[in-house]
């Protein structure tokens, strides 16, 4: 661990919170708080946490302000927080909790989880706490200087079936927060918050909303466009980062018009159909902007605003870049141990300042993280290419391209086929075993009725013989998970039920 040195992070937040004390920073369906009660009843609960031993505190999250709440406290403590969502299986929450070695829980869910877990819950005062604290003085009780510390902690799944602790120290964040500028202006902005708080997305959000003085809303249920469209507009929210399948949900009901609130959206986590970010363009006057980063390099690495000069290639249904490569977030294409040049392709590996300090534990996959050229550097597993003019280009994971009866299949290349075909929302291409036999198989989201014949004679006309999915299954809506991203572990399980 490095010498601390002045927590340029926390001391930034503080000093907007004293400065815009009556700004409402934070609101949800049921509350607000303004900037100087959130730092007031985050600061009361310091001495609660304190009490306890450990470094880190695991958090119960949910879409509240209570959570927000108790993730301040914990830094302002000193300590490291980790939001979990409590809708996972509590055995796996019970393997964070032992990653974490914390015998302890902050609970902000309606979920009484705590005795099913074996962990103490540490009582913090919440929003409803606020008339109490009405006269009370703010008193910052030390000097935050643990700027190289670990900030906080998120689980990622990890190959092993154990879940991953992925360890963020406040200068990767900063890092990110400062490089964003150049991409994100926030004047007259307002947040929309639509990802889980355990999900990296959300820390963006919330810290640039901390950092920047920008207040958020949090939406109540993103994965309904219909109530979050009317959210949007009775909170005047204008800016939202989420995955792809938030925004192409507009889509599917037609839902947007001309005219609607939304400035700007951000999307990141997947891959954003160029049919789906073409409905944005042509139905709206909103900012489309693509970006790309792991959790394991500080939530966002790379950003792209999608301009009317691509609109060209959309229609074609070519995938748009994400960015380029900047002094804050390097990033270099390797094969070999060896940086590639230009135009060819290999595995994106970020370097320097965004480069988490690696995983909680000892976990196999921590081989991913490497020096290159003397920095702190993460191999992705992302596989992609910088064109001639230096923008970054994601072509999929390096678990893309399966090996079919001794042939190399692109899982994408068919995806990228299936997608232009007309009625069809989006498709997810793998392999599964059966009796040692690999079989490619193809999922479709549609809520149209679609002949697997034709599915198969478009198909027959771009690809080998070999490159054709065996089975093909439809459905009206894809499964998501808890990050709203496609469960494809879900697909995969319907196509072994039958």
């Amino acid at each position: 661990m490095r010498k601390n040195q002045k927590n340029l992070l926390v001391e930034k937040i503080l000093e907007n919170a004293k400065k815009n004390s009556n700004l409402k920073i934070f609101e949800d369906t049921k509350n607000s708080i303004t900037f100087g009660q959130l730092l007031k009843v985050s600061l009361s609960n310091v001495e609660t946490i304190n009490l306890f031993k450990g470094n880190y505190i695991p958090i119960l999250i949910d879409r509240n302000i209570d959570s927000l709440i108790a993730i301040l406290s914990v830094i302002l403590s000193k300590k490291t927080f980790c939001p979990i969502s409590p809708s996972l299986p509590y055995k796996r929450i019970q393997k964070m909790s032992q990653a974490l070695s914390s015998k302890y829980i902050i609970n902000c869910s309606n979920k009484n989880l705590s005795k099913l877990l074996n962990l103490k819950e540490i009582k913090i005062n919440k929003i409803y706490s606020l008339a109490n604290l009405k006269n009370t003085k703010i008193n910052i009780p030390y000097k935050y200087d643990n700027f190289n510390d670990i900030f906080y902690v998120l689980f990622t799944s990890g190959s092993t079936g154990s879940p991953k602790g992925v360890k963020l120290s406040y200068a990767n964040i900063h890092n990110t927060l400062l490089w964003s500028k150049k991409y994100l202006h926030w004047s007259k902005q307002k947040i929309g918050i639509a990802t889980q708080f355990s999900f990296d997305i959300s820390m963006f959000d919330v810290f640039s909303g901390l950092f920047f003085n920008v207040p958020s809303f949090i939406f109540s249920n993103p994965s309904d466009p219909f109530l979050s469209l009317k959210e949007i507009n009775k909170n005047k929210v204008t800016s939202i980062f989420s995955v792809p399948t938030f925004f192409s949900s507009f889509m599917k009901f037609d839902l947007l018009k001309k005219k609607n609130r939304i400035k700007r959206i951000i999307s990141g986590g997947d891959f954003f159909p160029p049919k789906d970010i073409l409905y944005w363009k042509n139905n709206t006057s909103s900012e489309i902007i693509n970006v790309w980063g792991p959790t394991e390099t500080s939530i966002v690495n790379t950003m792209y605003k999608i301009k009317n000069k691509d609109i060209k290639n959309l229609l074609i249904g070519k995938n748009q870049p994400v960015g380029k490569s900047q002094k804050e977030m390097e990033i270099n294409i390797i094969k070999n141990k060896k940086i590639l040049k230009k135009k060819e392709i290999g595995e994106i590996c970020m370097s320097g300042k965004c480069v988490a300090s690696g995983y909680l534990g000892h976990i196999k996959n921590k081989r991913n993280f490497i020096d290159l050229n003397g920095k702190s550097s993460y191999l992705t597993g992302d596989i992609g290419y910088f064109d001639s003019k230096g923008y970054l280009y994601i072509l999929g994971r390096k678990d893309n391209t399966v090996k079919i009866s001794g042939y190399r299949v692109d899982t994408l290349e068919i995806q990228n086929i299936v997608n232009k075909i007309d009625n069809i929302s989006n498709s997810l291409v793998f392999a599964l075993e059966n009796y040692g036999q690999k079989m490619l198989c193809l999922a479709i989201e549609t809520k149209k009725i679609i002949s697997i014949e034709k599915i198969k004679n478009i198909l027959s006309q771009h690809l080998p013989q070999y490159s054709m999915p065996k089975k093909i299954k439809f459905f009206e809506k894809f499964p998501l998970n808890l990050n709203f991203k496609i469960d494809r572990n879900n697909i995969q399980k319907r196509f072994y039920e039958e």
